[in-house]
């Protein structure tokens, strides 16, 4: 927001230099962006009369005028079409850098003293394009008769202009007065209000002037009726101050309502009360199907959330975003609606969002409007459209307003303050700081404390903790009086996140074992959920799974289409895996992210940590280092399994029905009997869905907070063995369809505690060991803590795991 020093200086006398003025704003909370001096390259420019303004006596365009500023006279030779004899002027001396008013980009030029069709000219009257003020190139710029003739322009017309960066909680200081409020507590200085109309000596309207049907959105609504109103151009003011701010001038009652908004922060807008039917304002939801066109000239449709301010049969204006075409301010008009108003700030932002049409008002709407503010910028307003109108007059005022905010207060203990800050000051110090800020604070004592009472005025939304009340105080005694001490006590250790560690290791891991990571949008397609899968209870998911209905779904998706927060990550590597293989033989992807599970209606959803893999597509192009074929569900165990390991967790995998998966292809990772993971390759009828028809593809998920949980538990105190391991081989026999992750367990409870490590090896079938049957070998390491084995020992085991293999799973040993 931009704040002309001048205009500051109509509310506010600080004594600062607009720099040292910025700085201490800046520390107080309200960034300054940067500082425009508006003047600063009017070398040889001065406030000039026009004398005399005579033809060209060669050019019929062109015409001679005497203009005399102080003690310099001369004739200047122009083809300004509203140059005439009394005028103020900005006359320009040879040697002034000025903009060149004909070129398109900013470029500027050294005016030098020439001959014009045999008339020599020594200056220029300048247009408003050649000093900057604005783009308006097709006149010169006349000023107000009172500018002093012979002072340097700059002195007439300069300013220092600082842009301030208002974040969405420093509402209250959006305007010019805010700014001023600020500027008056950090300097100490009186703050003086502008001129405003006694509202309430108007006559009070009927109810039939104004109608809220919608009072949920529109917490006040105020209409002042003014008649006898002539619209034509702004005073020259009026003009300078809007287009220092940053905005144009359109007609003096527009330029009011602009000029109120900027300077009180309530926007406003004023209606031709003549176009409206039946004369008066209905505040309503939009009927479904309603259009309006709004002042830019723009039909756009509207939605019954939507707000808008209506006449008898239709939509005028958009409430708190712009007004309708059919209803603005005309050079015809002589009567008009004034309207002052607070809208609900997220029905303004989502309509706003909705429209794509963000406006000056709708900005200031979004943040969250004072209904305070609404009598004192109306009456503001009505002042300044009668000074600007004498025959004017204010006929009716109609202010509905239910249900008014009052001033809340907060109590807090006085040593609060310096709890916080770590410094005492002194109470007159807190008192005074917070009454400059427009608070009205009282201490008392009360028991063995001092008690702090402040009242909180209504523009202040953003002070609602005693913490808030602390840091006004802090902000406004200045934060560089604070003392500079040094942390005593021990430095607190540093503790990592564990959930952070795995993940960073677990990337490391899958990059190196050939993955690439991919990081999708957080939200899926209620289509691809059930794609995947649904269970016989509409259950949908991966490694974690709930009912579709259940599902946590967003009101204001980015696509329409992907509305729910995904339980799963599967489908959104599916949909870049199809992608890529459409100029790739093979994918193998992985994402680290969090999914999220519904935990009730109303209730947050549970956020877990997953580990997401998809291989795909040949596993080898050329045969150089792996099996020839496709990717399939024994490369994806492999790397599950090392994932696994990795982290601590001895692995267990078991067989599984998951919906989408292939039968017979699917298991469940598992550690001490509760489940980590699941894995699998999908059902080439779910693959020819996501577009992946021709691939078997392959897939797992990993549930990292279960993984974590599982390797804190299972982190072993690591010994070095004084005595050698022993390995020793195991070829079992056992029917085809046993898993080998049975034949594993009976193996390790047969060895019992000797048994360290154990690993499959080879896998054989044939005509030797019976059909329907197959041979697994498993290398065993023993190893004893207090002693070397022997062959008695190793001897008895495996007369135990002859047995345990023969009742678990009927397996035998090979000879």
């Amino acid at each position: 927001m931009k704040v002309p020093m001048r205009w500051l200086a109509d509310f506010v006398d600080t004594g600062l230099p607009p720099a040292e003025l910025a700085r201490r704003l800046t520390m107080a909370g309200l960034e300054a962006e940067k500082i425009e001096e508006i003047g600063a390259g009017w070398n040889n420019v001065f406030v000039g009369h026009v004398d005399r303004v005579e033809r060209h006596p060669d050019a019929d365009r062109l015409v001679l005028a005497d203009v005399q500023a102080g003690e310099h006279r001369l004739t200047v030779v122009t083809g300004a079409p509203n140059i005439a004899a009394g005028q103020t002027v900005a006359l320009a001396l040879a040697g002034s850098r000025l903009i060149d008013g004909y070129s398109d980009t900013l470029q500027y030029k050294t005016l030098k003293p020439g001959v014009i069709r045999g008339v020599r000219s020594d200056g220029m009257v300048c247009s408003e394009k050649e000093l900057g003020l604005s783009g308006e190139h097709e006149g010169i710029l006349v000023l107000e008769p009172e500018a002093p003739v012979g002072a340097p322009l700059a002195d007439w017309l300069g300013d220092t202009v600082i842009e301030f960066e208002i974040t969405p909680n420093l509402v209250h200081a959006f305007s010019v007065l805010g700014i001023a409020r600020e500027a008056a507590a950090v300097a100490t200085a009186p703050l003086r209000l502008p001129p405003t109309f006694d509202l309430r000596t108007a006559p009070a309207a009927d109810n039939a002037l104004v109608q809220v049907d919608a009072p949920d959105l529109c917490q006040r609504y105020a209409a002042v009726v003014v008649e006898g109103i002539r619209v034509g151009p702004s005073p020259a003011w009026l003009a300078r101050r809007l287009a220092a701010s940053g905005l144009r001038s359109i007609n003096n009652v527009v330029d009011v309502t602009n000029y109120v908004m900027l300077e009180w922060g309530q926007p406003l807008h004023a209606f031709d009360k003549d176009r409206l039917h039946e004369g008066r304002i209905i505040v309503r939801r939009a009927a479904a199907g309603e259009t309006i066109e709004t002042l830019d000239h723009q039909v756009r449709s509207l939605g019954p959330d939507m707000l808008v301010i209506a006449d008898a049969d239709r939509a005028v204006g958009v409430a708190g975003v712009m007004g309708g075409l059919h209803s603005e301010v005309s050079d015809d008009t002589t009567t008009i609606i004034l309207e002052a108003a607070t809208f609900d700030m997220r029905s303004v932002r989502r309509t706003a969002r909705d429209l794509r049409l963000r406006t000056d008002a709708s900005a200031r709407f979004e943040r969250g409007l004072d209904p305070e503010l609404v009598g004192p910028a109306a009456a503001r307003a009505a002042r300044l459209l009668l000074d600007l109108n004498p025959d004017s007059r204010v006929t009716v005022v109609r202010d509905v307003y239910p249900q008014p905010v009052q001033p809340h207060s907060i109590i807090m203990p006085f040593g609060l303050i310096e709890r916080i800050l770590g410094v005492a000051f002194d109470p007159a110090i807190v008192l005074d700081a917070l009454t400059r800020l427009g608070f009205d604070p009282a201490l008392a004592a009360d028991d063995d404390q001092d008690r702090l009472t402040v009242q909180v005025p209504t523009y202040r939304h953003d002070v609602t903790l005693p913490e808030d009340v602390v840091e006004e105080v802090a902000r406004i005694v200045g934060y560089d009086t604070l003392p500079e001490t040094l942390p005593a006590g021990r430095t607190p250790p540093v503790v990592r996140d564990p959930m952070f560690r795995l993940q960073t290791d677990l990337r490391g891991l899958l990059a190196g074992a050939g993955c690439t990571e991919t990081i999708t949008y957080v939200t899926a397609s209620e289509q691809h959920l059930l794609t995947l899968g649904a269970d016989d209870q509409g259950a949908v998911g991966f490694v974690h799974r709930a009912p579709l209905a259940d599902l946590v779904r967003l009101r204001n998706p980015l696509q329409s289409d992907r509305s729910l927060l995904r339980p799963t990550i599967v489908p959104s590597l599916l949909e870049v895996a199809a992608e890529n293989l459409k100029h790739q033989t093979a994918v193998h992807l992985f994402e680290l992210a969090r999914v999220y599970l519904p935990q009730g209606r109303d209730a947050l959803p549970r956020e877990a940590n997953v580990c997401t893999l998809l291989l795909a597509g040949q596993r080898d192009p050329v045969n150089r280092f792996a099996t020839p074929g496709d990717l399939d569900f024994f490369d994806i165990k492999g790397i599950v399994d090392v994932v696994a390991s990795h982290a601590g967790v001895r692995p267990s995998f078991d067989v599984t029905a998951l919906p989408g998966l292939h039968p017979g292809r699917a298991a469940t990772l598992s550690h001490a009997g509760k489940p980590v993971g699941v894995l699998g390759e999908l059902r080439p009828d779910v693959s020819a869905r996501f577009g992946l028809a021709d691939h078997r593809v392959a897939v797992a998920e990993i549930d990292l907070d279960a993984l974590l949980v599982a390797a804190q538990a299972a982190t072993p105190e690591v010994r070095v063995p004084r005595f050698l391991p022993v390995q020793q081989d195991f070829a079992v026999v056992v029917a085809e369809e046993t898993p080998a992750a049975d034949v594993e367990r009976a193996l390790l409870t047969g060895a019992g505690a000797l048994a360290t490590d154990i690993a499959l090896f080879d896998v054989f079938r044939g005509t030797q060991i019976g059909e329907n049957r197959k041979s697994l070998a498993y290398r065993v390491t023993f190893t004893a803590p207090d002693r070397a084995l022997t062959d008695s020992d190793l001897g008895k085991a495996r007369g135990r795991i002859e047995k345990v293999l023969a009742q678990r799973v009927g397996g035998t040993l090979r000879a």
